[in-house]
């Protein structure tokens, strides 16, 4: 008597048209070779081949932002007249909000730069380049 079960050695017939003793020879192989033990070097082998390659994750990167010359003189352009009138300016953000007191208020201008819209490539631009 066999110690795998019925159905076991049936499916292997089946599946891989084998006889009755064929496929109970299959599952005692199979079961030696999973009774193998490793060594702690193969074990090291084992793990690398199986472990796949992941892209290492990066921080981000910490982009210096630049200061637009043009916003800065013109906060300061709005800044001397204020004063002039008898408000106190309180805080200027990064060239692109002036904050500021004036008759018992506070009030924010925000500076907006706005980009140039790109030009899309038509039919005409292309035959044109060619």
């Amino acid at each position: 008597m066999s110690k795998f079960s019925e159905t076991e050695i049936q499916k292997m017939m089946k599946n891989l048209d084998l006889s009755r003793e064929e496929a109970i020879q299959l599952l005692q192989d199979d079961e030696d070779d999973v009774s193998v033990e490793l060594t702690a070097e193969q074990k090291k082998v084992v793990k690398k081949m199986t472990q796949s390659d992941r892209k290492k994750e990066t921080a981000p990167r910490k982009r210096e932002r630049k200061v637009d010359k043009t916003k800065k003189r013109l906060l300061d352009f709005f800044r001397i007249p204020l004063e002039g009138a008898g408000g106190k300016v309180l805080s200027v953000k990064s060239e692109t909000e002036l904050e500021f007191w004036f008759d018992g208020a506070t009030y924010n201008i925000k500076l907006v730069k706005h980009r140039e819209k790109k030009k899309s490539l038509t039919f005409s631009t292309l035959c044109a380049i060619m």
